[in-house]
């Protein structure tokens, strides 16, 4: 894990709007040490970088993902666990198995996920995109969740964390499928937390902007902002492991978020016209 950060590094999360200080080693580590973790989407990017750090932090981490391959060239420490999560009946019953196999998670960090741009007018015979985005970023999520949180709840303890995007406070066009199928399970989490909190569990929902990943290299250079890099976007999960917020997100997008809900027609309005001035979203 890293143990600090020079100025240079702190100016594009500044930027951004996000923080990430107060997660160094020595902070988390008191909150995972000897504790089962558990994180979706493992094999790269933001999840990869979490499941080293915490096992580096003292951890027990299952890792979760699709790329056998990926998996395996984790850490010894990491213990792997093959899954695609657009197999809900498949998603649910490797939950089932990972409590019954490694017990109950201390920390549970929902990172999975995957975006696809597309203007409306390209996928109206495609339908199979939503499908596929609903499976990764929605329903296999739920799915997986069900039994670990079962588990979590009876046991009065533990940490859910989700890790979203500024996407479901500020919606764009070109982005429609991934933003319905994320907002959807942001609204599942809103709902449940507090269940969840009632039974002595905590949800965290993470609204992260741009991070440099595979994920996001298809429109890599489409928008004039910096982007965070993956080590950036784990400082900020860090931060949330000891700090157990119920929400990050920028300033800038819960300002946006509020003129999407007080003024929707405005803002159709203005993005209708940036796209008829050739804005590419």
């Amino acid at each position: 894990m890293r143990s600090s950060m020079s100025r240079a590094q702190r100016i594009v999360p500044a930027v951004l709007g996000v923080r990430v200080d107060g997660g160094l080693p020595a902070q988390v580590r008191p909150m995972v040490v000897g504790r089962l973790v558990v994180v979706t989407g493992a094999s790269r990017g933001i999840g990869r970088c979490m499941a080293e750090r915490l096992t580096q932090a003292g951890a027990r981490v299952v890792a979760v993902a699709r790329d056998e391959a990926a998996l395996r060239s984790l850490p010894d420490a990491v213990e792997p666990r093959v899954l695609d999560l657009r197999d809900t009946a498949a998603a649910g019953a490797a939950a089932e198995r990972l409590v019954a196999e490694s017990g109950i998670p201390g920390l549970v960090i929902s990172n999975a996920g995957h975006s696809i741009h597309r203007y409306l007018e390209e996928y109206t015979e495609r339908f199979h995109d939503v499908a596929r985005l609903s499976g990764v970023n929605l329903l296999g999520p739920i799915a997986f969740l069900l039994p670990l949180l079962r588990e979590m709840m009876r046991a009065g303890s533990g940490q859910l964390i989700s890790v979203s995007t500024v996407n479901v406070d500020v919606p764009l066009p070109g982005w429609s499928a991934y933003t319905a199928t994320k907002s959807g399970f942001d609204a599942w989490l809103d709902a449940v937390s507090p269940e969840l909190r009632r039974a002595g569990v905590r949800a965290t929902s993470l609204h992260l902007p741009r991070v440099r990943t595979a994920m996001s290299a298809p429109t890599a250079g489409r928008y004039p902002v910096p982007e965070l890099t993956v080590d950036q976007a784990a400082d900020v999960i860090c931060r949330a492991i000891v700090r157990r917020p119920r929400l990050v997100r920028p300033w800038w997008a819960a300002a946006g978020g509020s003129l999407v809900r007080l003024a929707p027609g405005a803002m159709d309005a203005l993005l209708a016209r940036g796209l008829s001035a050739g804005w590419r979203f």
